[in-house]
């Protein structure tokens, strides 16, 4: 029996040295070597943690909320061990599967007539070990098989961590416009107090009869209108936080920010070479897809071969309980079956062909991948640049308009310049004020949109973290 058991082992070993179909490679593709915006060529860390460098603990606290508790990640955090318990048993076909059984048969006959059985009642006593059904991997079905639920699941756990950069830019871009509402309703705010105090000089100068009836009528419509302007406002932030709470995974509450000047924004390097796109899981994620449908051409060709399946068992049976360790009766068996395809009327034909048209869909997700990771990072860098432009500018005509704003007010009080004078420079005031806060709420998610764009961060040497697949476990 154990010279039948090695046998049988040996040829196993021995056939399973090969695999049909083609072996991986990574397709080639054509990279530039630095982005087409800025000057400089640098290749620095980010740290993976870089909302902490916006220097905002009540930011850096609703990310780490958002990262424990969304909803959406904590559901892919469950398809990763839902991919991890495939493979396992993608990876368990690979070795043979081994049972003990056991047993106790009481068998009783009663009467005469008992022909060639056995008058009474007889105990049969039986133990054995049986081998599974376990396919000799001749043609390497399954080691393909496994090599694509390898991919599969390192492809879920890729789209976990694209997810893990998405949401907390999506919270970090939310905070920020909150932040920026709130700035721009005490702008409103202002706004309104500026234009009360200006309607109340207009209904004494009126019932002095310095202006006319129309003149007060307007600026009471300028007042109507910025409280109008705030009740938008307020609403826009009633919504930023109902989307910023489900981003929290929680219930709708009213959110606290840092006022928009307060928080720091970054200085991140103006170009970066290329290579930092090997940090980006989106692409680690379509490689993986594309590794899986390689694999699955393996699979199908291999269905043109022929299957061997292997059974066996070895155990002992006695009729008497003290026969059963002292002195049993053996048995085994071993059962080889092949298994060739003769006629599939196409179904093999139709899978591979499936199988080729699905990795050339993969390949092409792939290349799409990349390109789109260039432009992506490229267009990062080129719009945090010109948003510094923009913050810069929007700046300097804000400083200068509120300057002309103050003076207006004093010469409208003195009577030196007529009240549509004053409206325009009011109107051009707030405009200006409005604008810097949205340039900086736009130059604050720009740098946020360069860390997306540059796969969350990462530090020197570091590439894209990959858990430990071992079977069982991480």
């Amino acid at each position: 029996m154990k010279t039948n058991i090695t046998l049988f082992t040996s040829l196993a070993l021995l056939l399973g040295g090969c695999a049909i179909g083609p072996d991986y490679e990574r397709p080639a593709t054509v990279t530039p070597v630095t982005f087409g915006y800025g000057d400089t060529n640098q290749s620095v860390p980010i740290n993976s943690t870089w909302w902490k460098s916006f220097n905002d603990e009540q930011l850096t606290k609703n990310i780490e909320q958002a990262l424990t508790n969304n909803f959406d990640l904590i559901s892919a955090d469950a398809s990763v061990d839902a991919m991890l318990g495939k493979f396992d048993t993608a990876k368990s076909y690979l070795y043979p599967q081994i049972n003990a059984n056991g047993s106790l048969t009481r068998q009783g006959v009663n009467g005469t007539d008992t022909y060639q059985l056995r008058d009474g009642v007889t105990s049969t006593y039986a133990a054995n070990l049986s081998l599974a059904s376990y396919e000799i991997d001749l043609f390497g079905r399954v080691r393909r098989a496994n090599e694509a639920v390898r991919a599969q699941l390192l492809a879920s756990e890729f789209s976990r961590q694209t997810l893990r950069i998405a949401i907390s830019s999506n919270v970090a871009a939310s905070y920020i416009k909150l932040s920026s509402l709130e700035s721009q309703s005490t702008l409103a705010r202002e706004n309104i107090k500026a234009s009360e105090e200006i309607n109340t000089l207009n209904a004494l100068k009126y019932q002095h009869g310095v202006i006319p009836q129309t003149t007060l009528l307007q600026s009471q419509s300028e007042l109507q209108s910025a409280k109008a302007t705030l009740a938008q406002l307020e609403a826009a932030k009633i919504a930023e936080e109902s989307t910023f709470n489900l981003l929290l995974g929680r219930n709708p509450s009213r959110v606290s920010t840092t006022a928009l000047e307060q928080i720091t924004r970054p200085n991140l390097p103006s170009a970066l070479p290329s290579q930092i796109l090997q940090h980006r899981p989106d692409i680690a994620l379509a490689e993986q897809n594309l590794i899986a449908a390689n694999a699955k051409i393996g699979i199908a060709r291999a269905a043109y071969y022929p299957s061997i399946q292997l059974t066996g068992m070895a155990g002992v049976q006695s009729l008497a309980l003290q026969d059963f360790t002292a002195n049993p009766t053996t048995i085994w068996k071993i059962l080889p079956t092949i298994t060739l395809p003769i006629f599939t009327a196409g179904r093999i034909e139709g899978e591979v062909k499936t199988a080729e048209a699905e990795h050339n869909q993969s390949l092409s997700s792939y290349k799409k991948a990349i390109i789109s990771a260039f432009n992506d990072a490229d267009n990062a860098i080129g719009q945090n640049t010109k948003a510094d432009e923009q913050l810069r500018y929007q700046k300097e005509r804000s400083d200068a308009i509120q300057t002309a704003f103050e003076q207006s007010k004093l010469r409208y009080k003195v009577g030196t310049i007529a009240y549509n004078d004053l409206l325009l420079v009011q109107q051009q005031w707030i405009s200006a004020q409005q604008s810097y806060l949205q340039a900086r709420q736009n130059a604050l998610i720009s740098t946020v949109n360069l860390y997306k764009a540059f796969g969350g961060g990462w530090d020197n040497n570091q590439n894209i973290p990959i858990p430990n697949m071992l079977p069982a476990g991480r």
